[in-house]
């Protein structure tokens, strides 16, 4: 391993391009701390997402098998690839990640994804790899604090919503470690969280038909405003009373709402409905 005495990594002047959001970390202990809290080992394949002036990239090249590290700014790369130069197990893509075919980037071998990425795209990131079969373990990935808060939420906390219900499908989340702002060059205008996201090898549930969960789930957030009944009554064709003997059997309330329900009571809410769908007369519909 090279350079492990070092307290920050100094690369010559970085010009930082605000369109692309870039807030690059420098501290070496604080680099190396985070890498710790990803678990990554010697054996691991690595996906980095933004490698910005590689600084992170150094410290994963220092502790895993191999580092693969997708950067759009065109202006990075060279120093990057003096980077591969000095470590054989790097390889440099000069790409958007939202444009690469993650499916074929490792051939088929699992990977870990970590990512200290512009907060603006954070969703579209973790679009690229929820529910996308990929042979992903765990995304450790660097956001705004507030979305941290999000991701980990659970029923009745604030901050609870549709990500919170996607992110608990897909994953075990927890925040790893709290950053401040000025941990960054620049610094930005909110502090941060680094949160591993640890994929799931199947739903907490069985789920008999996932494309009419997200409906439901989707649809429910769309109308915050109305009781979960009523929203499924405008969503569902069910007549009521199927709709409120299906929350009575899960032991829903008809009154509840649906920003209220755990990941497991919606799967179980989707499964009694698909279970209960059949043809009906128009006139019994809700």
């Amino acid at each position: 391993m090279k350079n492990r005495t070092q307290a920050s990594y100094i690369p010559a002047a970085v010009h930082h391009k605000h369109d692309l959001g870039q807030h690059f970390l420098y501290d070496a202990n604080l680099l190396r701390s985070l890498v710790d809290k990803t678990g990554l080992t010697s054996a691991d394949r690595v996906l980095e997402i933004g490698a910005g002036a590689g600084t992170l990239t150094r410290v994963l090249c220092e502790t895993a098998l191999s580092v693969t590290t997708v950067e759009v700014d065109k202006a990075l790369i060279p120093r990057l690839l003096e980077l591969a130069a000095e470590f054989p197990n790097l390889t440099v893509i000069e790409r958007d990640i939202r444009k690469l075919n993650l499916r074929e980037l490792f051939h088929g071998e699992g990977f870990k994804v970590v990512a200290n990425i512009p907060y603006s795209i954070t969703a579209q990131i973790l679009d690229l790899f929820w529910g996308k079969g990929l042979p992903v373990s765990r995304i450790s990935v660097m956001v705004q604090k507030e979305v941290a808060e999000k991701l980990t939420a659970t029923p009745g906390d604030k901050a609870y919503g549709l990500i919170s219900v996607r992110c608990r499908y897909y994953c075990e989340p927890e925040i790893a470690a709290h950053v401040p702002a000025s941990a960054f060059t620049p610094p930005p205008k909110v502090d941060s969280a680094f949160v591993n996201l640890t994929f799931r090898n199947a739903p907490p549930v069985p789920v008999l038909d996932e494309p009419l969960l997200w409906r439901l789930v989707r649809e429910s957030y769309n109308l915050r405003r109305k009781t979960l009944l009523n929203g499924l009554k405008k969503t569902v064709p069910l007549p009521a009373e199927v709709l409120r003997e299906v929350l009575a059997n899960i032991s829903v309330s008809q009154t509840v709402r649906g920003e209220e329900l755990s990941v497991e009571q919606w799967i179980a809410l989707a499964n009694a409905i698909r279970t209960s769908l059949r043809p009906f007369p128009a006139s019994e519909r809700c």
